[in-house]
Parts: C-alpha cells; sequence; structure tokens
C-alpha cells in the first residue's frame, strides 16, 4: 500500500497536465500512487495519459466538475493519505517529502497542508528554494481560525479514512468547495501548517471571468447555509472558530465581487452575511460595508463618462 495517493482532476488540460506529471515524477519521495479522474474531457487528455502507462492509474466520468472528480479519485486511493493536486499546478522536488516529514514528527495529523506560491510563466517560480521546515501545529483545523492565510485543497495533504468519513467534496459546481471540506475536517485530531518552504506552484490565469465570480458568490452563500443548518462540526463550543473562518472569506469574496463591479451580488452577500456578522460580532464589517459598496458604485460610474 502506497503512503500517499496523489488525486489529479483534469479536464481539458492535456499539456498542462504533463507539465503537472513531470513535477510529480521528479519527486525525491517515491512512496506514492498517481490517480487521474478526467473529467470527460473532449481534447487528447486520455491519448496522453496512455503513454504514462502504469504509473497513472486512469479514471473517466461525465463531466461533473472538480469535487465530482476529487471524490472519485479518493474512493479509489489506497494510501494512507491523499493528496491534491491541480492538473495545472506544479510541485517542487522536495514536496512530497515535506509533507512526509511534518507528518512523522508532528505525530500523523489528520491534515497538513504546505505553501503555495503563485505564477502565471514558470519561470516566475525559478527564484522558489528550498528552505528548512517550518511548521505551525494545532489541535485541528478549527483551531487554526485566527490564522488569515489563505487556503485551498491544491495544498493538503489529508488521511484518507478522514476524507471518506466526512463524505469527501460537494459535488456542486460552486467555488469553495475546498473550503468547505476543511470545515467538515474541522475536528478531526492534528492539523499541522507548513509555513516553509513552499511547496506548490500556483498556476493564476488571465482575467476573472463572470461565471467565476457567480460560483464564488454561490460557494459562500452554501457554506453560510451550511452554518446555519449546523452541519459543521464543533456544535455550539467550536461556532465561533468556524464564524472567525466564514466570515474572513465572506468579506474577502465580497471585497472581490466590489473591485469587478458586481454591486449587486457583494451586497446580497452583505445581507445574507449579516446575521452571521452581528453574532461574531463584527461591527466594523456591518457598519462600514454599506457606505464603502456606495462609494464603490460612484467611483466605477465617474470612471464611466
Amino acid at each position: 500500500m502506497p503512503f500517499f495517493s496523489i488525486v489529479i482532476p483534469t479536464y481539458n488540460r492535456a499539456r498542462l497536465l504533463e507539465d503537472t506529471l513531470a513535477s510529480v515524477f521528479a519527486q525525491e519521495e517515491t512512496d506514492y500512487e498517481v490517480l487521474v479522474v478526467d473529467d470527460g474531457s473532449t481534447d487528447d487528455t486520455l491519448e496522453t495519459l496512455a503513454r504514462y502507462g502504469e504509473r497513472v492509474r486512469v479514471f473517466q466520468q461525465r463531466n461533473a466538475g472538480p469535487g465530482a472528480a476529487r471524490n472519485l479519485g479518493i474512493q479509489e486511493a489506497r494510501g494512507e493519505y491523499v493528496v491534491f493536486l491541480d492538473s495545472d499546478d506544479l510541485w517542487f522536488p522536495w514536496t512530497l517529502a515535506t509533507y512526509r516529514q511534518v507528518l512523522r514528527e508532528q505525530g500523523g495529523p489528520s491534515v497538513v497542508m504546505g505553501t503555495a506560491a503563485s505564477f502565471a510563466q514558470r519561470e516566475e517560480l525559478a527564484g522558489v528554494t528550498r528552505e528548512p521546515a517550518r511548521v505551525v501545529r494545532f489541535a485541528d483545523y478549527l483551531a487554526s481560525a485566527e490564522d488569515r492565510t489563505p487556503r485551498t485543497a491544491c495544498v493538503v495533504a489529508v488521511r484518507t479514512e478522514a476524507l471518506r468519513r466526512v463524505g469527501g467534496f460537494t459535488p456542486l459546481r460552486i467555488n469553495g468547495e475546498d473550503y468547505d471540506l476543511l470545515y467538515r475536517l474541522g475536528t478531526e485530531p492534528g492539523f499541522a501548517w507548513v509555513r516553509a518552504p513552499v511547496t506548490v506552484g500556483y498556476r493564476q490565469h488571465g482575467g476573472s471571468s463572470s461565471s467565476a465570480l457567480e460560483l464564488s458568490y454561490q460557494g459562500t452563500l452554501y457554506q453560510l447555509e451550511q452554518e446555519r443548518q449546523g452541519r459543521y462540526p464543533g456544535g455550539a463550543a467550536r461556532r465561533r472558530e468556524r464564524l472567525e473562518m466564514l466570515l474572513y472569506n465572506l468579506r474577502h469574496v465580497s471585497q472581490w465581487l466590489l473591485s469587478l463591479r458586481r454591486v449587486d451580488l457583494a451586497l446580497a452577500l452583505y445581507r445574507r452575511g449579516l446575521p452571521f456578522h452581528l453574532a461574531a460580532p463584527r461591527w466594523r464589517y456591518v457598519l462600514g460595508f454599506p457606505p464603502w459598496a456606495v462609494a464603490t458604485t460612484v467611483r466605477q460610474r465617474v470612471s464611466k463618462r
């Protein structure tokens, strides 16, 4: 049984996927299996994957989105830990070795999270070097609530049995499905955050489409509804920590929507999140957001003249 199962969902990214797999096969740590889930690609993804032979376990599904694709990978994983990697991102040679070192030294936490460096062109990663490991350990994921560093599935290694216990990712086509998963893993014992070295090259694509805005809006609403219905773990005793995380993300998405002139969605998100902000309470946001949104609208209208 391999120690790591690397789950890579992909959709019409054959060329980028080749670079991603090259970064996987360059790993110092070799105790792993690679699972690529083709989410209904219409390009030459399957032909590309066939060239790797038994080095890659390939699974297919009708196009259902990255959450459903990752869930298929979780279902088929044979490793003790599942590590997620998007098919346009890159690892450094030390990535898996760092995760395994941290898991060994920190007593096998349920979740390990790395750190990403964003890039548009691969050359931008040339300055990333292997630093000594610097790790912060928490009792569980919710205990890290006051740390505001961005979080995403492409930098986590999770104990396979824990992933299966919480049901994996939501299959809904929303952005923020990785946040939702981490909230549901919130009380699984042990969370280690790798501050250094950088473990993932996170590829940024140009521009933000209107569909991405809508998906982020819908994803934030979904998380609020999950909290309202009591579907995240920890009960009343851990509500403050959950709200700290949920509302920080809500504010981030609201600011993004405003910056891209979607004042309608930003205000709708403000209204839906208001009861949670009052419960927190977050008075600065509650009182400051409406005039800020109005001022942003005025500036945008003036700039169009």
